[in-house]
């Protein structure tokens, strides 16, 4: 089963780098994927500070300098593409450094709804501006891995220096990207400068840089909210793209704004009012539904990675249980969509969300063989009369159904495995909106037609 495995991954990695390669490197001229997408990478300082604007503002400079046809989209997408590509790149080095490696959490973790191979085959989420949080996320990553790692405390001091330096430039830097990075990316990179603080007790400057990245980024936050745009300079900006550009992203009507754009003007009531049509529209059940089964894959992936890294555990260190360390990481799953919270009730891109915690998490899960990075207790946020149920929940949850569920998947292993597989290949997480025709299932029936011959 390990070599199958092995050749899945392999091929799944390659098929979706070439997907991507198609969708904006054979005709880095044409636009090949979401229009929305590339209107927001077009927003810029052109029509003076505002929040998201930085992507444009320096892709605007690079097509000036190094594009003798000034289209924006060719820059856009060798942007995308190499974003991708480097994304794959510290997914797969971040795996291959992890005690486990094992190729079966790997491929769930490649197919699961949201995740690498599902953006290339669905031609979603790899043009987002949030795969360079998750990009920088996995240099985070590397260097924490190489700060635990180090046997000199020398060395772990000008390594954590070097850490806290690029958390503070991208903590800096991302939010002007995107404003969302404080609750999509940011709390996993806390996570590892919280553990490295406490790795280095006698340094207490790290502890102190820990807690000014928090107030960094509530600073950042709060710049954007104050220069978030109008109408009126959303207006602007439109009327300073060229008219390709606005035939690009509107074509049938160039002069009207639209697109991620005309999301600069809105206001908090009009993302409310978004994200209240989930509910009364019906169209919850399915985010529901995406996120158990997402969760689900999790859960098996985290098991089957558990189990591997107990077989590659070395022969000096202590044994510890299984579901200790499953608990251990699903603690940081919880923190991380505690944290990303805020992003569903402000924003209707409830796939964008899930996905963004997926990935945070595994690698999180893949670096953390030493179970070093912890979260802070969430029960301590609980109200006090309600903490005893909620304690209560939270032990039937982690052992007594959790305890159940390792044996169900010890014994019905290959079930599990293939009822996971059939998951991922057949259900897609949507962006955001459900459009009229969408269906998550989409791959779903064909499948079913040809096992069971339906009319």
């Amino acid at each position: 089963m390990k070599r199958t495995f092995e050749y899945a991954a392999l091929t799944l990695v390659i098929a979706s780098i070439t997907l991507v390669w198609v969708a904006t490197m054979s005709e880095p001229a044409h636009l090949k994927w979401s229009t929305w997408a590339y209107s927001e990478w077009r927003i810029s300082y052109d029509a003076g500070f505002i929040r998201r604007g930085l992507g444009g503002w320096v892709i605007d400079r690079l097509t000036n300098r190094f594009s003798g046809s000034g289209d924006s989209l060719i820059a856009v997408n060798y942007l995308v593409f190499l974003n991708y590509v480097l994304l794959y790149a510290v997914f797969l080095v971040l795996w291959l450094r992890s005690r486990a490696r094992s190729v079966i959490a790997l491929t769930l973790a490649i197919l699961i709804p949201g995740g690498l191979f599902q953006m290339a085959l669905g031609n979603a989420y790899f043009f987002r501006k949030e795969i360079i949080f998750h990009v920088v996320l996995g240099i985070d990553c590397m260097l924490y891995g190489a700060i635990i790692k180090a046997r000199l405390e020398t060395q772990k001091v000008r390594l954590a220096l070097a850490f806290f330096a690029l958390l503070f430039v991208q903590g800096a830097i991302l939010p002007l990207v995107h404003e969302s990075y404080l609750f999509m990316s940011f709390p996993a990179a806390w996570l590892l400068a919280r553990s490295i603080a406490s790795s280095l007790p006698g340094q207490k400057r790290f502890a102190r840089f820990t807690w000014a990245a928090v107030v960094l980024q509530v600073v950042m936050f709060a710049i954007c909210a104050k220069f978030k745009g109008s109408e009126q300079v959303v207006a602007h900006m439109w009327s300073l793209l060229g008219p390709v550009d606005r035939a690009r992203i509107s074509p049938e009507t160039p002069g009207v704004v639209t697109g991620g754009m005309e999301a600069i003007g809105w206001t908090v009531m009009n993302n409310l009012g978004g994200v209240l049509h989930i509910f009364t529209s019906g169209q919850f059940w399915i985010w529901g539904f995406a996120g158990a089964g997402t969760a689900a894959v999790l859960l098996l992936l985290t098991l089957c990675n558990t189990r591997e890294r107990g077989a590659h555990a070395p022969l000096d260190e202590a044994p510890t249980s299984d579901l200790d360390t499953v608990r251990w990481h699903l603690a940081k799953l919880a923190f991380l969509f505690v944290t990303c919270g805020p992003m569903f009730v402000l924003g209707v891109d409830w796939g964008r969300w899930i996905s963004s915690v997926t990935i945070c998490y595994l690698f999180l899960m893949f670096v953390d063989d030493a179970r070093l990075i912890a979260p802070p207790d969430l029960l301590a946020a609980v109200p006090k009369r309600w903490k005893p149920k909620v304690d209560a929940a939270r032990h039937f949850a982690l052992y007594d159904a959790l305890g159940v569920v390792r044996g169900t998947t010890a014994r019905h292993r290959k079930a599990l495995l293939l009822l996971a597989l059939l998951f991922c290949l057949s259900f897609r997480t949507p962006e955001c909106c459900l459009s009229m025709g969408f269906s998550p299932f989409h791959r779903l029936k064909p499948i079913l037609t040809e096992l069971v011959h339906m009319p």
